[in-house]
């Protein structure tokens, strides 16, 4: 089930309390594996939010 449908079903509050139980991983520059941590996942998505702000002005 996709995400947007289990936020449908049950609840947005539900779905973000979840526990996650795979992970991702991206490969730098050196090539060496980086585990994708939360904090990495908040940056971006604040940097989205302030070019998407900087578009609108």
């Amino acid at each position: 089930m996709g995400v947007s449908k289990t936020v449908m079903k049950s609840g947005l509050k539900t779905v973000v309390e979840a526990k996650a139980i795979h992970s991702g991983y991206i490969v730098d520059e050196r090539g060496k594996e980086v585990q994708i941590t939360a904090s990495m996942i908040r940056s971006a998505c604040h940097q989205l939010l302030k070019q998407c702000r900087a578009i609108k002005a």
